[in-house]
């Protein structure tokens, strides 16, 4: 590892907890990686602007790829974006309302939306006990969307730019075959299709993932591709472990991620298994 430059971390379930929030040790670690020269990157499908609330105040990169490579900032410049057409956020959402499939529409200037008219059944598919299918870490996520996070529109506005659409439903076998319908139409629709745990499918611009603002981070930083470590859990880091040179799986991964690294970690994400890796291998 001894030509590593920079490190690109996934957030759920890699340096979040359960809990949806990273632990102090994982920000000292972190920080204490660029003080001594590494770059140190997020590459997450979470939206920018919540992404703050999730970590410790003091913790600080050199770049944050966020909604699965859609957007990429440096600092609070942005440095690339990737619109998701207005016509493809029609298509995906009118999909969603004939399979009963919740869903949160993501502008990059504003906040996540649903539409009214689909408040009621959408509302009620997240009440109650979580589903004994549905991550611990997921259903929090969902209950604090609709705490706050979500707004609720009268209709889809066609001067905005979309980052993304993030869909769900608790029962594996529909959203997984909303899964497939929607990988069906990727090139009609142009849009390229992931998820990050079992129970829900994202959507954005054709062919951009996380891989790619690893891609562009790297260019724009000057940083050989050669160069990089990446960790994650999960098949929306697919794309990064396709691109990274080193390639590290979370011990709470799945199997099939696993075999695509290079390496897994000892802990898992409650343990601050990213992070402890990293001091293991890198710091002096």
């Amino acid at each position: 590892m001894q030509n590593v430059k920079a490190i690109f971390l996934d957030m759920d379930g890699t340096i979040l907890r359960s809990n949806n929030r990273a632990s102090e040790e994982t920000a000292q670690i972190l920080n204490q990686l660029r003080e001594q020269g590494y770059k140190v990157f997020l590459a997450t499908g979470r939206a920018y602007e919540e992404i703050h609330l999730l970590i410790p105040d003091d913790l600080t990169f050199d770049g944050v790829i966020s909604s699965n490579g859609t957007l990429g900032h440096i600092g609070e410049t942005v440095l690339f974006e990737h619109d998701l057409s207005v016509e493809a956020v029609n298509s995906i959402v009118t999909a969603a309302q004939q399979d009963g499939i919740y869903y949160e529409v993501f502008p990059f200037s504003e906040p996540r939306f649903a539409l009214e008219q689909d408040k009621a059944w959408m509302l009620k598919m997240i009440d109650g006990d979580k589903p004994e299918a549905v991550h611990q870490s997921e259903w929090l996520s969902r209950h604090e969307a609709i705490d706050g996070k979500l707004t609720w529109r009268t209709d889809i506005p066609s001067d905005m730019g979309y980052s993304k659409i993030y869909l769900f439903h608790p029962e594996l076998a529909h959203i997984q075959q909303f899964r497939e319908k929607m990988m069906a139409q990727s090139e009609e629709w142009n849009i390229e299709v992931s998820n990050s745990t079992p129970n829900n499918v994202e959507t954005m611009a054709y062919q951009i993932n996380k891989g790619t603002g690893i891609e562009e981070m790297c260019a724009h930083y000057n940083i050989a591709i050669s160069d990089t470590l990446v960790i994650g859990d999960s098949d929306n880091d697919r794309t990064m472990f396709e691109k990274g040179a080193v390639t590290v799986a979370m011990a709470n991964a799945a199997s099939h991620i696993k075999a695509m690294t290079d390496y897994e970690t000892d802990d898992d994400n409650n343990a601050e298994g990213a992070a402890q890796f990293l001091k293991k291998h890198l710091l002096n």
